[in-house]
C-alpha cells in the first residue's frame, strides 16, 4: 500500500525534505533553480517516477501527433474547398483558358471566371462574369454560374453573354439546361438559345443569329437590328474607351452589319456609322461623342 502511495504522489513528508535540500541563490537564473528542483525530485523518485513519467510521454506524442494529423487534413479540405483562381480579361483582349478536366474556356473582352482548382474532382463548377464560349469535357455535372441565372451541362459547346441585366445562352453542340430563381429549367439543344426577359427566360431558335452570337471568337462585330446603345456599348468595352451621343435619341436607332473589328475605336465608330448620317468625333481622351452630321 505504502509503495502504491509513492508512486502517485509524494507525501507531504517527502516535500519537506526535498525543498529542505534546496539552496535558493539570487545568484542563480530562474532556469537553474527549476533545474536544480528537478534534478532533487529525480533523485527522490527515481526508482518509480521514471517509468510512468516515460508513458505519459509517449502517450502525449501519439495524441499530439494524430491532433496535428487532424488539424493538416482540416487545414487542406478547407485550402481545397475554398481557394478559388481567378481569370480575368481587360478592354480589347481575349484569352483562352484550360480548366483542371481539359474543358476549355474562350473568354471575351471584360469578361472574367472564378472557380476552385483543388475542388474541381468534386464539383464543376465556374462563376461568369461578363461572355464566355465553353468547351466542355465529358464526365459529371459541369455547372455555370452567373448574377442572373445558372447553366449546367455534362458535355458540349455552349456561348454565355451575362453583363449587366442581359443574360443570353445559345447552345452549340449537345444539351444544356439553364435556369433562375424565377423560371424552372429550360432545356436547349443544338442551335436554340435563350434569354433573359423580366426575370423570365424565354426559348427561341438562335440558328439564324449563329454568326452573330459566336462573332467575337472571330473578331468581329456582326449586328443585325441592333440598337446602337448595345453597339456602342459593345466598343466602349471592347476598346476601353467612353461613348457619348449628342442627342440620346441615337441611342435607339438600330444597326446592321458586319465587320472585322478594327484596331481602334474611332476605325471601327467611321465604319459603323457610314451611311446612318451620324459622325464621331474625339472629344477627349479615350472619349468620343457621336452627333448628327
Amino acid at each position: 500500500m505504502e509503495n502504491n502511495k509513492r508512486d502517485k504522489d509524494l507525501t507531504s513528508a517527502e516535500e519537506q525534505k526535498l525543498f529542505s535540500k534546496l539552496e535558493f541563490s539570487y545568484a542563480k537564473s530562474k532556469d537553474d533553480v527549476w533545474a536544480g528542483l528537478n534534478d532533487l525530485i529525480g533523485e527522490e523518485t527515481k526508482e518509480e517516477l521514471p517509468v510512468k513519467e516515460g508513458k505519459l510521454v509517449r502517450m502525449n506524442w501519439v495524441s499530439m501527433s494524430i491532433a496535428a494529423s487532424m488539424v493538416l487534413l482540416l487545414t487542406y479540405g478547407l485550402f481545397a474547398r475554398f481557394y478559388t483562381k481567378t481569370v480575368e480579361v481587360g478592354a480589347g483582349e481575349f484569352t483562352s483558358h484550360v480548366l483542371p478536366d481539359g474543358s476549355q474556356v474562350h473568354l471575351n473582352a471584360a469578361s472574367s471566371i472564378k472557380y476552385a482548382p483543388y475542388w474541381w474532382k468534386f464539383n464543376r463548377k465556374v462563376k461568369l462574369n461578363g461572355e464566355a464560349f465553353f468547351e466542355v469535357e465529358k464526365g459529371e455535372r459541369f455547372t455555370v454560374y452567373s448574377s442572373l441565372g445558372t447553366t449546367e451541362v455534362l458535355g458540349t459547346k455552349f456561348n454565355i453573354y451575362a453583363r449587366g441585366l442581359d443574360y443570353e445562352v445559345y447552345c452549340e453542340s449537345g444539351k444544356v439546361g439553364v435556369s433562375n430563381e424565377f423560371s424552372d429549367q429550360v432545356v436547349l439543344l443544338p442551335g436554340e438559345s435563350v434569354k433573359l426577359n423580366i426575370e423570365r427566360l424565354e426559348k427561341e431558335d438562335a440558328n439564324a443569329e449563329k454568326e452573330a452570337i459566336l462573332a467575337w471568337r472571330n473578331n468581329e462585330f456582326n449586328y443585325n437590328t441592333t440598337p446602337f446603345s448595345k453597339v456602342f456599348s459593345d466598343l466602349e468595352r471592347h476598346y476601353g474607351v467612353r461613348i457619348e451621343l449628342e442627342d440620346e435619341s441615337i441611342a435607339n436607332e438600330e444597326y446592321t452589319g458586319v465587320i472585322e473589328r478594327p484596331k481602334s475605336a474611332i476605325e471601327a465608330l467611321k465604319t459603323i456609322l457610314v451611311g446612318y448620317n451620324l459622325a464621331p468625333s474625339e472629344k477627349g481622351r479615350q472619349t468620343y461623342l457621336i452627333k448628327r452630321k
